[in-house]
């Protein structure tokens, strides 16, 4: 059975970048770690658009703060490349901070993932 088209379903924008297994499997830890709690806490279900986008959030809130951002290398044709979904509001201030920052697209994403996931200690964690 597919699942409602809601507001936030129309409003999804999809970008692709290449991510390194690291990250990707560090993803995955804090979704299923999250969704364990949610589960035990009878909360909603955590998709890993929620997560791509609150990265993408703490980066954005830095940058508007005056915090210089050290935009990582991406890993151009080094291991496959991923599909995200997330608000096509984002995905214009990804594009904006791009554009401003003379980097491209995927070193926003993988840098705001990485900085997500190395400030939570997720990185490097088995």
């Amino acid at each position: 059975m597919a699942r409602p088209l809601t507001e936030r379903t129309a409003n999804a924008a999809r970008l692709d970048a290449a991510l390194p297994d690291e990250i990707v499997a560090a993803l995955q830890r804090l979704i299923d770690t999250r969704n364990s709690e949610q589960r035990n806490q009878g909360g909603a279900r955590v998709y890993a658009r929620d997560i791509h986008e609150e990265a993408v959030r703490e980066m954005l809130a830095r940058v508007e703060a005056g915090q210089r951002i050290r935009f990582l290398a991406p890993t151009f044709g080094r291991g496959p490349r991923r599909t995200f979904w997330i608000d096509a509001s984002l995905k214009t201030a990804i594009d904006q901070l791009a554009e401003s920052a003379q980097v491209t697209r995927t070193a926003v994403i993988l840098t705001a993932l990485h900085d997500f996931l190395e400030a939570r200690k997720l990185l490097n964690a088995a």
